[in-house]
């Protein structure tokens, strides 16, 4: 990992190394006078640690294969805390030495989204243990460390499933529940025995303490309980913009980085991609935003 030159002038500092930006150096953005930052200690951005899941293998072999250009400055273990525009762009970086201040003349904004949690949608019940977003059980999967052992995953995106299955297949029961209006999911091919599709119902309460015991939903107005000792709460993402509310940068009425056609923000010289803008929990349009940047860029987009 290279080291943080406070005096130096950068002409491009990225926060956040996900596939949005990885997608940006395939396509041929340089990495002369570029800093790469983020806050993990490798590339791959949110979805790393889940990448060992059955049914997300594109996005895997993608993030395994791809790159860094030459050049390119990287500092991993970095956390962007402050973004002060101007000209030139500040950074506030946080590392484990200390805070620093990093000075570049484009700025771009990649540093992803946050899981919706069971509290951002107001269900009742008590704060059990066992209740997880789906980030938390892939980095304990990853440890050889199980959940639970019966579990409710609830959601219905690609990466929702994508979990249930690696769940499953590490010998959990697992029960998966798509939320009501949403795309309905089917249990395609070859799955685990221990995985289970309930009809689509809404979460509407929990129960147990200290550890989660069960799950009450609804279900064309009537209501059901599920036994369970764990939740994956796996609803959506909300884009990671809580550092960025004092920088002035225009946002959504949903919270994200507001961007023109360009993927400049209200900012002139900082850009934004990636799940910051379009938050999803199956970056869906994250890899046709990093290739359109860089063809901007290289361009000579203001």
């Amino acid at each position: 990992m290279d080291t943080l030159d406070p005096s130096h002038l950068y002409k491009l500092a990225i926060v956040g190394a996900g596939v949005s930006v990885l997608s940006a150096f395939q396509a041929g953005l340089s990495g002369e006078g570029t800093l790469l930052l983020d806050y993990q200690d490798g590339h791959g951005g949110f979805l790393r640690h889940a990448l060992a899941a059955p049914g997300l293998e594109d996005l895997a072999t993608f993030v395994r294969t791809a790159t860094l250009p030459h050049l390119l400055t990287v500092c991993f273990n970095s956390t962007a805390v402050g973004l002060l525009p101007g000209e030139p762009h500040t950074l506030v970086v946080r590392q484990r030495g200390g805070t620093v201040k990093v000075r570049a003349e484009r700025i771009l904004l990649a540093c992803g989204g946050l899981e919706l949690t069971r509290e951002s949608a107001q269900i009742p019940g008590p704060r059990p243990a066992g209740v997880l977003t789906p980030i938390f059980a892939h980095q304990l999967l990853n440890r050889g460390y199980a959940p639970g052992q019966r579990i409710v995953v609830y959601g219905s995106s690609r990466y929702t499933q994508a979990t249930a299955y690696r769940l499953a297949e590490a010998g959990l029961s697992v029960t998966l529940v798509c939320p009501p209006g949403e795309a309905a999911l089917s249990l395609s091919g070859v799955h685990p025995s221990s995985l289970t599709l309930s009809p689509p119902a809404r979460l509407v309460a929990l129960a147990g303490f200290p550890r989660l015991q069960a799950l009450t939903f609804e279900r064309a107005g009537e209501t059901f309980t599920l036994a369970a000792d764990t939740l994956v709460y796996a609803t959506g993402l909300r884009a990671n913009t809580h550092w960025l509310k004092s920088s002035g940068l225009a946002l959504t009425a949903q919270g994200a980085v507001e961007v023109d056609a360009c993927y400049q923000t209200s900012v002139p010289g900082i850009y934004a991609v990636g799940t910051l803008v379009s938050p999803s929990l199956d970056h869906e349009k994250s890899l046709a935003m990093g290739k359109e940047l860089a063809s901007l860029l290289s361009q000579g987009s203001p």
